[in-house]
């Protein structure tokens, strides 16, 4: 099957450091080559996959440049198109290619194919009839410990719907030390509740945006993830990483949280209150067991057989 696969236009595929859509384009890309697939490729200067790179020439963010060049250069003979751009401008524009979209944020995008992240994403975005498709890692590039410090993480980015500020209310409240992680997308924010925290408090350290052997250890030694989310997450990719670490997380129930965690109901928590109580009180799961199940559910083996059949009975219905 020959796929163009539509990757936004902020950041490379792989990310540097932070970019969960960015996580997914590329390993879905390297499974896709793996099986014997051609890909084409879409994203911005600096992409590396082992299938073909079309790098996008505009300079900046404008994903509404992206529709006209995709349509002035796909090769010939691609059979489908699997848009990624938060709008989904390429699948709002029904180009003569059969085209499926994946609903990364939580928003309706007007296409005739639509996958969302999660039921619940969904239940509150989409239609009875659009697909579902939990977004997948490659275990092999998360490194698994059973050796934890004695700290608490958040990776994120830094901006109030993330509930960075309620992170840190459950680590102050429980008298654990609490590291966060992530870009700073919300300055005001930032300098008001996470800054001035820092510097009143030792133990709750911030120290900026990480990637590569950095990200992975932080995630790998971690207590306990915290995800104190506080909106319609479609999905949570952070969550599914640190499992497969090994690492525990204590989520409040919003979004996709009571499906991502439905194998650990008990580290769920209702309110800030809860999960500073579960961080004193709670015995918390076993690495290995918290590993088994990302590798049961949350693969990209897994998400990728799912989409390959998405690919199918689209161009089998368009044809």
């Amino acid at each position: 099957m020959r796929i163009a696969l539509i990757s936004p236009d902020y950041l490379p595929v792989p990310p540097v450091k932070y970019g969960g859509i960015e996580r997914v384009v590329y390993t879905l890309a390297e499974e896709l080559v793996e099986r014997g697939h051609e890909v084409i490729l879409y994203a911005p200067f600096g992409s590396q996959i082992r299938g073909k790179l079309m790098p996008y020439l505009h300079v900046g963010h404008d994903m509404w440049r992206i529709p006209g060049f995709v349509k002035l250069t796909l090769p010939p003979g691609v059979d489908i198109i699997h848009d990624h751009t938060q709008l989904s401008v390429v699948g709002q524009k029904k180009l003569a290619v059969p085209t499926v979209c994946t609903i990364h944020n939580p928003l309706t995008n007007p296409v005739k194919h639509a996958v969302y992240l999660s039921k619940r994403h969904r239940d509150l975005f989409g239609n009875p009839h659009d697909h579902v498709v939990y977004n997948g890692l490659n275990p092999d590039e998360f490194q698994f410990s059973d050796q934890k410090s004695d700290y608490l993480l958040f990776i994120g980015a830094i901006i109030p719907y993330k509930g960075v500020h309620h992170a840190i209310e459950a680590a102050e409240r429980a008298g654990q030390k609490l590291i966060i992680a992530g870009p700073v997308y919300d300055h005001d924010y930032f300098h008001k509740e996470i800054l001035s925290k820092t510097l009143s408090n030792p133990s709750i350290q911030y120290v900026g945006e990480v990637g590569g052997q950095a990200r992975q250890d932080l995630l790998k030694h971690a207590r306990c993830m915290l995800f104190p989310t506080l909106v319609e997450e479609p999905f949570g990719l952070v969550m599914t990483e640190a499992m497969a670490c090994g690492t525990p997380v204590l989520a409040l129930p919003n979004g996709s949280v009571p499906e991502v965690m439905s194998g650990f109901p008990q580290l769920i928590c209702r309110s800030v209150e809860v999960m500073t109580n579960k961080l004193i009180h709670e015995t918390l799961p076993d690495p290995y067991e918290l590993r088994e199940y990302v590798l049961e559910h949350f693969t990209t083996s897994g998400m990728t057989d799912k989409y390959l059949e998405i690919y199918q009975s689209i161009i089998e219905e368009e044809s």
